[in-house]
């Protein structure tokens, strides 16, 4: 699917925005981040973005973050949910999944997302489930940023089955790519996508720590073990995002009696490819039973 600029004079609002450690809402601030981000130094589209925080300290941090203004984007700010969507045309929900059926207890609410376009940000809360608490006519989609959004990296995750028009997928996807690359996944397979999102996280950052852990011990100072293998892992990325292939990239790089062949060769006496495959295939079961 191709992707294009948003259209003009765009209203979007994030719903729950500010909660520090909290995944869905820290999403939200995370997305807008990343959108500022995005447009700096661009000549931009006209967007609105209104957010609103559940308490009087996510306000005071969303205030301090956003309330200024920035890249030209009109940010408003707000603790009524139903002033932020209402002059919305995308309302993302940015709350907490076990927050739904609270925050729809407001009939104003639902009655303000009639007509609109609605993004969930809820790990682990169906459409099906979405529909039964707003409408079950609504055009809902759900969308998994990973926590790069702040930096315009996101490998984000869009459901592939939904109802919405091929338009209303394209602002999707022109919304949500200004924050990093885009993926349909089926949404059955949403869950399964993100733990292998999130493991890859987790496992990229224990390997670069036990790379670096062993560079100090050879005399290497950490801030330039660091600053080498983060840059690998980026150079490594940008290439399979490429032409290259894993066996490819694999194969260039392992000439004979080599540095790198042997260094992969000592890595399989611990047996890490096993443990790797396990450690990805327990964040998935994990996540399909949450």
């Amino acid at each position: 699917m191709s992707a294009h600029a948003p259209p003009k004079k765009l209203h979007v609002a994030i719903l729950g925005c500010g909660e520090e450690s909290q995944s869905a809402s820290f999403m939200g601030s995370a997305l807008l981040s990343g959108v500022l981000q995005s447009l700096k130094g661009q000549e931009q589209p006209e967007f609105t973005f209104t957010i609103s925080a559940p308490s009087s300290s996510s306000l005071e941090r969303l205030r301090r973050q956003f309330g200024a203004g920035q890249s030209g984007v009109d940010i408003i700010i707000t603790a009524d949910n139903v002033a932020a969507a209402r002059e919305a045309r995308v309302v993302i929900l940015g709350f907490q999944p076990q927050q739904l059926a609270q925050v729809f207890e407001d009939a104003n609410l639902v009655a303000e997302m009639h007509g609109k376009l609605i993004v969930s940000l809820l790990a682990g809360v169906s459409l099906l489930k979405l529909a039964d608490k707003i409408s079950p006519q609504q055009r809902i989609t759900r969308v998994i940023p990973s926590i790069g959004a702040q930096v315009g990296e996101s490998a984000t995750l869009v459901a592939s089955d939904t109802s919405l028009t091929s338009d209303e997928q394209e602002l999707v996807f022109s919304l949500f790519k200004l924050i990093g690359s885009v993926q349909l996944v089926p949404e059955s397979l949403l869950n399964t996508v993100t733990a292998i999102s999130a493991a890859t996280h987790a496992l990229s950052i224990v390997a670069v720590d036990s790379i670096v852990d062993a560079s100090v011990a050879e005399g290497v100072t950490r801030t330039t073990a660091q600053a080498v293998a983060t840059q690998c892992l980026r150079s490594a990325s940008t290439l399979l995002q490429g032409s290259m292939t894993i066996e490819s990239f694999k194969e260039s790089m392992s000439v004979p009696r080599g540095i790198t062949i042997n260094a992969l060769l000592n890595l399989e006496k611990g047996q890490v490819r096993a443990g790797i495959s396990d450690a990805v295939q327990y964040a998935v079961n994990y996540a399909k039973n949450m």
